[in-house]
């Protein structure tokens, strides 16, 4: 993960937040993703342009997790939504 680019929501991409979930569907598959009250936070924060050093602070804030597991925990989840086409990255 680069510390350098910034992680944007795919633009093809519909979402909605129900309760403390948000759901994520791909309309060229119809694939969908359902993420839990952290990931739904990490989308938000996604959604809203911000840097990756700064969804970490929040979610050290948010949660009460040191810097460090939230940094680890935050490169694997965009990892994984990177892997599955939902963020793409820019400068």
């Amino acid at each position: 993960m680069d510390n350098q680019q910034t992680p944007r929501v795919a633009p093809s991409l519909i979402w909605r937040e129900v309760d403390d979930n948000s759901v994520i569907v791909t309309p060229q598959s119809g694939k969908m993703r359902v993420l839990n009250g952290v990931g739904s936070t990490i989308w938000r924060l996604l959604t809203e342009g911000q840097s990756i050093t700064a969804i970490a602070e929040q979610v050290t804030e948010q949660y009460d997790v040191a810097l460090e597991q939230a940094e680890s925990d935050l490169s694997r989840f965009l990892e994984d939504l990177t892997a599955r086409g939902l963020i793409e990255w820019g400068e």
